[in-house]
């Protein structure tokens, strides 16, 4: 919905906080110092904190920096595995993303689902935005083409799911939504889909600080969603003992990891932001 005031999520905010510490992470200056040596826009800046202070003047005059800057951030996304490309690309536009999410307004769908739609649509127009073919005006593309992306998603949604909701929240989801008859006993959306997305979310901002023991299983359990039984027989064979032992290890090895996560994700989100 359009208009009218809305506070962003709690978990909007922690998950752009996460991704500009990923971001600056001192890890991936590497990265970055590489990136320097094929792309101009960054020749002037020593690190990719500098790239996101200079994204953060809006000031007329320093547009032709800041356009240059983001296609040479979307061009390091598009063609590196490094998350520290789409972690900075995010953190630059998280004025834009918080605005596209306060435009989200009502309760028809659980606020997680709606952070991760904001946030995983405007990743992927900026994988697959086309910069041969357009050459300026970038920003106001990427910003377009998100803001569009997620509307036609969201009426998507409604058209498909629409016997879920009562006509109250149908009107109160999209701003176009039509009356519609009253339905009996309509069903609530489960909220357990955020729940599973914030923990995959998570499991790839973390992947490279675990060790690689931990990585596997939360990849294959979490982001995969295999079944964890399934993965410790997959592990170890057919012995139903060796299984349930494994199982049993597995399973308070991923308790303990998730829990370490989740409270990282909030103690993280907590610490006041710097710059941008």
């Amino acid at each position: 919905m359009v208009g009218g005031p809305s506070s962003v999520s709690d978990f909007f905010s922690h998950l752009l906080g996460l991704l500009r510490v990923e971001a600056l992470s001192p890890r991936n200056q590497a990265v970055f110092a590489a990136a320097r040596t094929r792309r101009p826009a960054f020749a002037r800046h020593a690190t990719l904190e500098s790239v996101l202070a200079a994204m953060a003047d809006a000031r007329a005059e320093t547009y032709p920096e800041r356009e240059a800057l983001t296609r040479a951030l979307v061009a390091e996304m598009q063609a590196s595995p490094s998350p520290a490309w789409t972690a900075a690309l995010a953190s630059a536009y998280a004025p834009m993303l918080r605005r596209l999410r306060s435009r989200l307004l009502g309760n028809a769908v659980p606020r997680e689902d709606l952070d991760q739609l904001v946030l995983a649509t405007f990743l992927s127009v900026g994988r697959n935005f086309p910069l041969p073919r357009w050459q300026d005006w970038t920003a106001v593309r990427l910003r377009q083409q998100t803001a569009r992306a997620v509307f036609r998603y969201l009426r998507k949604e409604r058209a498909e799911q629409h016997d879920k909701y009562t006509p109250q929240q149908l009107a109160a989801w999209l701003p176009d939504t039509r009356p519609v008859t009253p339905m009996e006993s309509p069903r609530r959306p489960s909220v357990r889909r955020s729940f599973v997305r914030r923990d995959a979310v998570l499991v790839h901002l973390a992947r490279d600080t675990l060790p690689r023991s931990d990585v596997e299983v939360l990849m294959a359990t979490v982001v995969r969603r295999e079944k964890l039984r399934a993965y410790a027989s997959r592990l170890v064979g057919g012995d139903a003992t060796e299984v349930e032992r494994v199982y049993q290890r597995l399973k308070r090895q991923r308790t303990r990891l998730m829990q370490r996560l989740r409270t990282q994700a909030v103690d993280t989100a907590a610490q006041p932001p710097g710059g941008c």
